[in-house]
């Protein structure tokens, strides 16, 4: 069993076998229609404010239920993953809530990646090192558990503002699904903001527009001087 750091991952129910499209919102605790506390369609001015207020801001439960059951890849593009809204939680609040979805022993994914912006220059914000220190140790926990042929590997990269500065909108794959995020991957923005799901990421060329961007562009690394 690997170790758990105290933060639930709520299933949706039921689960989901196959693609399908949807589009959900998170929710605070009480103002979701779903059973696992997501909301299916727009929130009405109370759930509104509840979130907008909170100093807890609820992830959506099913893409991290999702993340805890990933087979194969999970690939997150987002400059601001590992951003808290300000003053609604604490830098390591956010990685904690990120991490905890990937110590679950339902996750046998081995291709993660991450890619996002560099995190130095912004107090508000854990920093690469800390970030990095934190996702070594997960690697760790989860290869622990696991056979030399399954071992799993977690790479972050930094470097989507500088070497691929291209991007508006955020996007994660889970396997083949992709999701698509008006705000933050993992809906943790505390703002009205939507997610869908159930894109097939291989029809719509998502897989080989992660490793284009993970890649980056040659020139625009050179114009900031990070080759």
């Amino acid at each position: 069993m690997r170790p758990n750091i105290g933060i639930t991952v709520t299933p949706p129910s039921p689960a989901m076998d196959k693609l399908e499209k949807e589009m959900l919102w998170p929710a605070q605790v009480g103002y979701g229609d779903q059973p696992n506390g997501d909301l299916s369609k727009f929130p009405g001015i109370a759930a509104i404010r509840a979130r907008n207020n909170s100093k807890t801001i609820n992830h959506l439960n099913t893409f991290s239920f999702e993340v805890s059951r990933a087979k194969k890849r999970v690939l997150i593009i987002d400059a601001y993953f590992f951003n808290p809204d300000k003053d609604k939680e604490s830098k390591q609040a956010r990685l904690d809530k990120i991490i905890n979805w990937f110590l679950i022993d339902s996750m046998d994914a081995f291709d993660i990646r991450i890619l996002t912006k560099c995190n130095n220059e912004d107090p508000d914000t854990a920093t690469n090192e800390d970030i990095n220190k934190e996702f070594e140790a997960l690697s760790d926990a989860i290869n622990s558990g696991r056979t030399p042929s399954n071992k799993c590997q977690i790479k972050i990269k930094f470097t989507l503002l500088t070497h691929f500065n291209y991007i508006h909108d955020r996007f994660a794959i889970i396997d083949s699904e992709l999701w698509h995020f008006g705000a933050t991957v993992g809906g943790f923005h505390s703002q009205v903001s939507a997610v869908t799901r159930g894109w097939d990421a291989v029809k719509h060329g998502a897989i080989d527009f992660f490793n284009l961007a993970w890649q980056g562009d040659a020139i625009m690394g050179k114009k900031n001087n990070d080759y």
